[in-house]
């Protein structure tokens, strides 16, 4: 898991093909799930590929589950305090509540 600053942190570091290929889930400060409205697609070509534009909004329901529910899967941490383990990102959620 990796924590960034802000979304737009986020948006600079996580590349459009790779968002769109699910290799990112993405939740807000609280833990409730965020996906990737496109503006300007992910284009492909024969020989070239280009990153879209997109923003982070409210998942729609069933997107992927809260923070809180996967944190379980989470193998590794990067980010500052409390974000860089488990424990210090549960303590954050549930403080959220």
């Amino acid at each position: 898991m990796s924590a960034f600053a802000s979304a737009e942190e986020a948006i600079r570091h996580c590349k459009g093909l790779d968002v769109e290929a699910a290799v990112w889930l993405f939740w807000d400060d609280a833990g409730q799930p965020l996906e990737a409205d496109f503006s300007v697609p992910n284009k492909r070509g024969l020989f070239r590929a280009t990153h879209g534009v997109y923003s982070l909004v409210a998942a729609s329901p069933d997107h992927h589950a809260p923070l809180i529910e996967a944190l379980d899967e989470v193998v590794s941490f990067a980010g500052p305090a409390p974000f860089d383990a488990a424990a210090g990102v549960l303590a954050h959620l549930r403080s959220r509540r």
